[in-house]
This record gives C-alpha cells, sequence and structure tokens, in this order.
C-alpha cells in the first residue's frame, strides 16, 4: 500500500534501497533469506501533536464549509492540472473521494510521512490546490488523506499503493541481495516487475543484523525499513518478514 506526491494512484511505485535519497522517507532492502481499515485517524497522541495551535485552511469552496476539504467532504480531480483537486457535494457526478483524515500542519509529500491511516488511497497537498483553483502562490501547510468513493483501493492490503507497507502488502524484489524493492499490488504476481513477496508480519523497533531471526523461522525473506530521521542505524523502526510468492 506506500512512495509521493498528492495523489498516488495504484500503478505507482514505492522504490526505495538501502541508501534513502532525499526523495524518499524510507528504504526497503532485502536483507536476509529465512525459514518462512480504519477509520482515517492515526493515534489520538500523534493527532494531538500535529494539530495543536493550527490555524484552518481558507475555504475555496465557502458553501460547502468554513475548511477546504474538511473531514468528510468530497474532492473532483481539476482538469488539465496534475494532482490538483477542487471540492465538490459527495454525490455529484464528478466526485472520486472522500476526506477521511484532515491536518492543517505538514505536506502530503512524502506521503509515507504523513499521519494518514493505512486505508488511505491518496493525500492532497492542500495548498498546492487551492493555490491553482484561486490562481494565487502556494502558501501555508496541511493536507487531506483521501479514500476513493470506489474501487480500486491502493490503501487496503495488497493494493499496491497507501501511505506505508502493512501485513498483506506486496513487494518486487530482485534476487540479488541488496538490490532495491518497492511495494506492489499482489495482483501482479508473474508480470514484469511483478509481486514476488507478501508481507506476513511487521516487527517495531527491531535489531538489524547478527545471527538470530527476527521473524522466527516463519518467512521466506526479511526486509528492513529505515528512517531518513532514523539516528539508529542498527535499529530498524519496523522489520518486514515475508513469503515467497
Amino acid at each position: 500500500m506506500r512512495t509521493k506526491s498528492g495523489r498516488i494512484p495504484p500503478s505507482s511505485r514505492r522504490h526505495a534501497a538501502a541508501a534513502a535519497t532525499a526523495g524518499t522517507v524510507a528504504a526497503l532492502v532485502l536483507i536476509t533469506g529465512c525459514g518462512k481499515a480504519g477509520d482515517g485517524h492515526p493515534p489520538d497522541s500523534a493527532q494531538a501533536s500535529a494539530t495543536a495551535d493550527a490555524s484552518p485552511t481558507p475555504s475555496v469552496n465557502p458553501s460547502y464549509g468554513e475548511q477546504f476539504l474538511a473531514e468528510g467532504e468530497c474532492a473532483a480531480a481539476e482538469p488539465g492540472q496534475k494532482d490538483v483537486y477542487r471540492e465538490v457535494p459527495c454525490d455529484g457526478p464528478d466526485a472520486v473521494a472522500k476526506v477521511i483524515y484532515r491536518i492543517d500542519t505538514g505536506s502530503a509529500v512524502p506521503f509515507e510521512a504523513t499521519l494518514c491511516s493505512e486505508n488511505t488511497d491518496f493525500a492532497v497537498n492542500v495548498p498546492v490546490s487551492i493555490a491553482i483553483l484561486e490562481d494565487k502562490p502556494v502558501s501555508g501547510e496541511g493536507y487531506a488523506c483521501m479514500r476513493n468513493l470506489k474501487a480500486p483501493h491502493p490503501g487496503d492490503p495488497g493494493g499496491g499503493g497507501g501511505p506505508r507497507i502493512e501485513v498483506g502488502d506486496c513487494v518486487h524484489s530482485a534476487a540479488k541481495s541488496g538490490s532495491p524493492v518497492w511495494e506492489v499490488a499482489c495482483r501482479t504476481k508473474g508480470k514484469k516487475d511483478g509481486a514476488t513477496h507478501k508481507v506476513t508480519k511487521i516487527i517495531k523497533d527491531a535489531f538489524v543484523g547478527g545471527f538470530s531471526d527476527p521473524c522466527d523461522g516463519k518467512a521466506d525473506a526479511t526486509f528492513t525499513e529505515n528512517s531518513l530521521i532514523d539516528d539508529d542505524p542498527l535499529r530498524s523502526d519496523r522489520l518486514l518478514c515475508a513469503d515467497k510468492l
């Protein structure tokens, strides 16, 4: 379901490697061969911290509320513009997605650094959309976590999108150890650059390296996910156990 702009379509891939680049927030690297959706809200503590002292974003559509793309409202893609959305009634013919969480700070890029829940299909960069719609410079912060009104749902397990790798998601991995891996839809198994492994377990705050098997012999491969802001290179925030498809 995770790599990073306002909209994350199902076909987009989140590339990663052992050393993360400035354009990515996480890297997934095959490190060993082993023996084997929600309401849209992040944890209360994260939500409270991120929204403290934030000012509401002025609405570009006052008739639909005081805040542009507030939680529960719907959006339509702006014709001729990439990753730009306008607010529309949810029962309107152009509505494509609904806001499941809205935050007034931070950015929608990179997607995996947002507070969006795992069932989020894509995120809208609010200041960018407002600037394009109102023909003015981009200013401010904030983003809207979006869920498509109809399938497909990249944020669902195995869908190939969403903000982060979760249990049930699939990745493509080359046979060579240390080669780049990325998340793809599980339905792409057997295709060129298609799914090769499925995540069965995620271990948080795990040590990397050593002789022990972090997946207890219940996974065919292990992937490590390290954040750019992680100050401990020996400890992975999220270690992924995966089975070969």
